[in-house]
């Protein structure tokens, strides 16, 4: 996932501005999270091999004591993925609303993710010997960084998902299909995986179970899972809507022929909806106007000459006056014929 995330963010350089304040964000996590795994294999190595059978209380006295080196260090590096993460939500939050006030909570509650993270990784080493995690000089400091990550993610995809549902709602009139509900619902889903591991470690934190350290070991690699996968969405979202010059590579691979993205870019952002055009047709016949010059034969009275009634066109209006000389001269009869109908219409 992270090498795929990196080709979306890096293609197409010369055409588009790349986001290298994401990329390091990437980069960042991905190092760190590796980091943390080469610290829990140095420490289950020490656990079983080379310190825990020597210290009193076997193993599991080694893994229980909070002020370890490899622990702190583990600490660390979780804190800093967590704060790199709920850094590039409110960032997206920002991008999305265009509006610093809107990002103001979150951005309250990233500070004190922060201020948490330092007390919490100084309380770590400066704990007793033989400390657990769920002492009172570290459990407050614990419980308090997990809440305060729950709701700055929280709110922060929250208002996101919030913004992007309106502007799909908005746009739903106009467009047929968005490529941004799919974008929607990864939003959603990442957050609500987020959301519960952090719940369930901080649920299980406060019953003082065990479990607590394998949802810690869960969380850093679900916090790449969740940065990577909303980039993959987007970009294949975006390819498939727009056809962009990238999708030659991974994303033909991941669309399943040509035939299928070409029906994906009929289908979504430029197809319109059914439009219903009613057309007027007014047809007059020529019957109408001999009616209409019985009508003032028989209005006029018998042995009226015709000739003595004004011109009119097929409407019954008045002629104009060289129109109606016109119609008068020699070779014009009473009797309307067809040619000077035609020459009264024209």
């Amino acid at each position: 996932m992270f090498m795929l995330a990196m080709w979306i963010m890096l293609r197409d350089r010369r055409r588009r501005h790349i986001n290298h304040w994401m990329v390091a964000a990437g980069c960042g996590l991905i190092a760190l999270a590796t980091a943390e795994m080469a610290v829990n294999i140095a420490r289950v190595y020490q656990g079983f091999v080379s310190k825990g059978p020597f210290t009193d209380g076997g193993p599991e006295a080694y893994f229980a004591n909070v002020s370890e080196l490899t622990f702190v260090v583990k600490s660390c590096l979780y804190n800093a993925q967590t704060l790199i993460l709920d850094a590039v939500v409110i960032y997206r939050t920002y991008v999305v609303w265009q509006n610093i006030l809107v990002c103001v909570v979150p951005m309250i509650g990233w500070c004190g993710l922060f201020a948490g993270s330092i007390g919490l990784n100084v309380a770590l080493a400066t704990a007793p010997q033989k400390g657990d995690v769920f002492a009172v000089q570290t459990g407050e400091w614990i419980t308090s960084v997990y809440a305060l990550t729950l709701a700055t993610n929280l709110s922060s995809t929250t208002l996101l998902a919030f913004k992007i549902w309106t502007v799909t709602r908005r746009s739903a009139q106009y467009r047929s299909s968005s490529f941004l509900t799919p974008v929607l619902w990864v939003i959603i889903e990442s957050g609500a995986i987020y959301s519960m591991t952090i719940t369930a470690a901080l649920i299980s934190f406060v019953v003082k179970s065990n479990g607590v350290y394998v949802l810690l070991d869960m969380i850093s690699p679900i916090i790449s899972i969740v940065f990577n996968m909303l980039i993959i969405r987007v970009g294949l979202a975006h390819d498939s809507s727009f056809g962009t010059s990238g999708t030659n590579g991974w994303g033909t691979a991941m669309m399943s022929d040509r035939g299928s993205h070409l029906r994906r870019r009929l289908e979504g952002t430029f197809e319109m909806k059914d439009l219903r055009v009613e057309i007027t047709q007014v047809v007059e016949e020529d019957f109408q106007y001999e009616r209409e010059q019985e009508l003032d034969a028989d209005a006029l009275g018998p042995g009226t000459p015709m000739d003595s009634l004004p011109p009119t066109d097929l409407k019954g209006e008045p002629l104009e006056p060289k129109r109606a000389e016109s119609l008068r001269e020699p070779g014009y009869s009473g009797l309307c014929s067809e040619k000077a109908e035609n020459e009264a219409i024209v």
